[in-house]
Formats: C-alpha cells, structure tokens, sequence
C-alpha cells in the first residue's frame, strides 16, 4: 500500500467535520442587527477596539467564485474603513495570523501588511511559534512588529517577545496582553516547545493584570480554545475584555463572565469584531459589540492587494511551500494512466470541474500563486508531481489521485481500493475549506464526483 496521510493539505481547520463549515456558514448568515457585510456606514464618535484570529496566512481571499471570504487584504480594508468614520482605533489579533507551513516568502509579505497596516497588537498562536524565537525577533526588529506573548520563555527565562503593549484611544489607556496555551492544540499536534517553557495562561495573566492595573481597559489575547479562555476570564479578575483566538466557535454577542466580555471570530479569519468604546465619568469604559463579515462584499485595501501580486510575482520563482501532511501517492499520474482500465470513470470525470481546475485559475488570475496551484494542479512540489503547463499538463487538474491515492499498478500490486476510496470530507475540505470555498457544501457537491458501477455519476 503506498504511503498516505490524511489529507491533501493540512491547515488546523482541515480535519474538523463539513458540519462545523456549515455552523459558521449559519452563524455569519445570522449575524445580529448590527452584523454587516460591508463598511461602516456612517460616523460614530466612539472609539473603538477591532479583533481578529486565525488568519492562516491569507494574504488575499481566495479568487474562486463561491463568496471570496477572509484574508488580510480584506480585512485591512475594513479597518480603513473604521479609521475613515471613527475618532480612535486599535487593532489586535489573537494568533494564527502567519500559515502553518514554512514559506519565508509569504512570512515576508503578511509582515510588511502588518507594518504598513500599524496593527497595535499581534498575540502569537502556536503558527508564530513555528517559525522559531529566532524568526519572531527578525520580524520585531526588521518589521517593527509589536508582537506579544506573555508566557513563553527561552532556557535562559526571558520572555520570547514582550508580554503586553499600552495603547490609547479616546483618551483612555488600553494595556493588551497576550497568552497561548500551555499544551498543543490541533490535530496533529504542532510541537513548537523544544527549548521553551510555557508557563500555565492563568498564573502570567494575573501577573499581566497587576503590571496593567493603572490602564483604564485591560485587554487579553487569548490563543486558547473557548472553554479555556472563559476560565481564564473567570479565574483572572480585572481583565475588561478576553479575545479568543483558537476557538473554532463563532459568538455572535459577546459573553459575560463574571465582569469580563469573552469574545470570539471563530475560524479561518472570516470576520472582524469591533467593541466600540463609550466613556463614563468615573467609571470603566463601557463596550457594545458587533460582528462584521469578511464576505464578497468588504472591498480589499487597494495597497494590500498590490502587495498580494508582489507577493504572487517573488513566490512563483521561490521554492515550493513545505505543504506538510500530504497524501502521496506512490507516483504522480494522469487521469489518462487510470483511463486504461477505467474508461467509463474517465468519461465521467472529465464532465466535472476538476477535469478543468487550473483553466478556472488562470480566468481568475491567480494560476502563478502556488496555493492556488496547490489544489488546482497535482503534486506541487512534490517529486514527480506538476511543475508547468508546458512540462506537466496532464497534472495541471485535478485527476483521479485527489480521491484514490494509488498509482494505475495497484491491481498487479493486488491493492484492492474500498467501495468509495478516501471519498470523505476530510478529503474535499483539504481544498474546499473554509477560507478557499467557503459556500463549500460537501453532502450537495460529493455525489457530483462519486461514480456508478457504470461509470456514470450518481442522481
């Protein structure tokens, strides 16, 4: 049996169920009064106070026609859109802003983005970590970062980046600080703690809240799940507002927990809170909170875009992205190899959209972008896998290998595939995710793909 992992591509969304897609899709259909898919629409004397998470490396949303959601161009955009109606803006974000996966040039380019977008804080998730102290202290000093982390330490007891920021906005002092969980979150586990020690969220962030207490709001970034960040919330009096960032769960109104706000954007960065922040004489702050939708509708900040297709022109000569779990076949082949003993299959195929995946690239222009080839073509990157149009074009779709990892001597190697092989959600959603496809609907699209004895596709 050749080698195999679980999916194509896996991002720290890819193996939670196409339900969790579909209750995020829900969710932001249902955002409240206030939730929007557009721009503020007229001017508000509150200050206010803009969160996001989980961005996953997304310069720019997807090109695919399915409502392009998310990505930092996106939410730039938005933010300008704020600093254009508002007296006072902060910009924080709870982790996972980076991608999972070592690219340096894309790092590059979401850094330059976050300098140029004069983000106030950054709380590192556990893909910051990936790329190593060493990387996170260029990003600092080249990119003036203000990255935070308030409980993990090198051998020698120093913190990684510092632990918080004091930021104002409206004539109130807001101090920030940031945690990340103490143990691995993700399947599979990232392990990035080699040489570190990280200490327990609750103990550094009543420290945190001390070192803050002059500060007229006190702001978490929590890169923890929800029921954790509601502990930290509980467990740590004194902190005003509790941002999760590796939450896979969308809250639509901010919860209350004790005297704390907890909020949460849920997964795959497709929405920005905003908490604008009203003054009383004598007294904390107070918070109203809403939701707005990174959709099809939120215009990119031009800037951002054309930092995208620098980005796009630098990375399509750089070596290919380390995708990490992939599934691998034991050699790359053309649907026409299957077509052999397969023909009626074939025949089918090539009536689906993934017989013509990297022509709906190139009308969208994004068929120099190496994660757009990643799941319009196949094998990028790997040995024997696409290269070109010009010197692999039979591996410029997506062929019979997305679903069946085997190579066409799997009979003479007696490898006997099971009903359906690998046809399952873990496999569609390695592509039609969440930020890629986010009106991805996996129980409508499967039977498009799956054949009959006969060849032909399922009613």
């Amino acid at each position: 049996m050749p080698e195999r992992a679980v999916h194509r591509r896996s991002p720290t969304w890819l193996s939670r169920a196409p339900i969790a897609a579909a209750l995020l899709g829900l969710a932001l259909a249902a955002l409240g009064a206030n939730g929007r898919g557009c721009e503020p629409a007229a001017k508000d004397s509150r200050p206010v106070l803009l969160y996001s998470a989980d961005n996953q490396g997304v310069i720019a949303a997807c090109g695919c026609p399915s409502n392009p959601s998310g990505g930092f161009a996106k939410r730039q955009g938005l933010i300008e859109s704020f600093r254009r109606t508002r007296p006072g803006v902060l910009v924080v974000d709870a982790g996972n802003f980076f991608p999972d996966y070592k690219f340096p040039v894309k790092v590059k380019y979401l850094a330059k983005g976050l300098a140029r977008g004069a983000w106030d804080a950054i709380g590192l998730g556990d893909q910051e970590f990936l790329l190593g102290p060493q990387a996170l202290e260029d990003l600092r000093r080249d990119y003036g970062l203000p990255l935070i982390c308030a409980n993990v330490r090198r051998e020698g007891g120093d913190l990684v980046v510092p632990a918080h920021v004091v930021r104002e906005i409206g004539g109130a002092r807001v101090g920030i600080f940031a945690v990340i969980a103490d143990e691995a979150v993700g399947w599979p586990p990232r392990e990035w703690r080699q040489g570190l020690t990280v200490e327990p969220p609750v103990e550094a962030a009543r420290r945190e809240v001390k070192a803050l207490e002059g500060c007229d709001l006190i702001v978490a970034l929590s890169h923890q799940g929800l029921p954790e960040s509601r502990d930290l919330a509980a467990k740590v009096p004194g902190i005003d507002v509790v941002v999760c960032g590796a939450a896979r769960e969308l809250l639509r109104v901010p919860e209350k927990v004790g005297q704390t706000l907890v909020v949460s954007t849920g997964e795959s960065g497709r929405v920005l809170g905003a908490l604008s922040v009203d003054r009383r004489e004598g007294g904390k702050p107070r918070l109203a909170g809403e939701m707005i939708e990174l959709s099809a509708r939120v215009p990119e900040a031009p800037w951002a875009m054309d930092l995208y297709w620098q980005y796009v022109k630098e990375s399509k000569d750089a070596p290919p992205p380390d995708w990490g779990l992939t599934a691998i076949p034991a050699r790359f082949e053309t649907a026409e190899a299957c077509k052999e003993c397969h023909a009626l299959e074939y025949a089918h195929w090539q009536t689906t959209r993934h017989a013509r995946a990297y022509a709906s690239i190139k009308r969208a222009r994004r068929h120099e972008d190496p994660e757009c080839l990643l799941c319009h073509t196949m094998g990028l990157g790997r040995e024997g896998g696409f290269t070109s149009m010009a010197k692999t074009p039979g591996l410029g779709r997506v062929t019979c290998q997305a679903c069946h990892v085997v190579a066409a001597d799997h009979h003479e190697k007696k490898i006997k595939p099971e009903p359906e092989i690998y046809i399952s959600s873990r496999f569609c959603m390695s592509c039609h995710g969440p930020v890629q496809s986010p009106d991805f609907d996996y129980f409508v699209y499967k039977p498009r793909i799956v054949h009959k004895k006969d060849g032909g596709a399922r009613k």
